[in-house]
């Protein structure tokens, strides 16, 4: 089964791609620009435009990680520092 990514459950973005990796792994490919065209292939036509629009794409001198955290820059949220933890939800209660 392809790898798949619902823009409208951002929070799934990161297993798209760690999907995409062990696919990469398995297929041999290492080339960064197959990588990232094969990142833009398996989304929705205006998820794969507004992700080729960004220069992380174009540049091939970025490498795939570079662009990996472009993407995720697109999506408000995803940061590791503003994820909630179960100990910042009792604080809260508590309060």
């Amino acid at each position: 089964m392809a790898p798949q990514f619902d823009p409208q459950q951002p929070c799934e973005l990161c297993q798209y791609f760690a999907d995409l990796n062990f696919a990469f792994r398995h297929a041999t490919i290492a080339e960064r620009a197959k990588k990232k065209r094969h990142a833009c292939h398996y989304v929705d036509v205006d998820i794969a435009d507004l992700w080729e629009s960004i220069s992380q794409f174009a540049n091939p001198a970025t490498t795939y990680d570079e662009f990996v955290k472009a993407v995720h820059a697109l999506y408000r949220g995803l940061e590791e520092e503003r994820k909630w933890s179960v100990a910042d939800m009792d604080k809260l209660v508590g309060e």
